[in-house]
């Protein structure tokens, strides 16, 4: 799993090092909503960076996380959180003056479970993620993005709608 990640980020960084793709790279920051399985819905925080690798291919190198807190009978909290750490790889055309894109990528999921303030449990998992997004906006440096994405991870899948600004570098 280590291995297909390095690659991932290998691949991100080799693009973002050719003066060819210079001007074919953005940053984005985001924030939405999840909704893994059997847990309620929290709020979801992302950062990344998308780097040009052909002509309508992008490479996403990102990082995510969310964290969800409960009381049980009002005696004991628990908590789980999620950092994912990973990459995508997009499809992306443009249709008028919005810009499309669809794609895939693997994950590391960092998760953490806490029962209250003693039993915990870490893993981590391997992530398969499919998404869909826009991009849109008239600025030349700056435009705004909204996603829809699905992560596979194994005992706790997850649903997330998230939007955020996306920077020219």
């Amino acid at each position: 799993m280590r291995r297909i990640l390095a690659a991932f980020v290998l691949v991100a960084a080799a693009g973002g090092a050719s003066p060819a793709w210079a001007q074919d790279r953005t940053f984005g920051l985001g924030v939405g909503f999840v909704k893994p399985k059997d847990v309620d819905g929290t709020i979801w925080f992302t950062g990344n960076a998308q780097f040009k690798v052909a002509k309508d291919i992008v490479v996403e190198p990102e990082i995510g996380f969310w964290k969800k807190t409960a009381s049980v009978s009002g005696v004991v909290d628990v908590s789980i959180r999620d950092l994912d750490i990973g990459a995508n790889a997009l499809y992306t055309t443009v249709r008028k003056s919005l810009n499309i894109s669809v794609g895939a990528g693997l994950g590391a999921h960092l998760l953490k479970g806490v029962l209250g303030s003693t039993d915990s449990d870490s893993s981590t998992k391997l992530g398969f993620h499919l998404l869909g997004g826009l991009v849109f906006g008239h600025a030349k440096s700056m435009h705004f993005f909204a996603n829809a994405r699905y992560d596979l991870v194994s005992d706790i899948n997850q649903f997330k709608l998230y939007g955020g600004v996306r920077f020219k570098l």
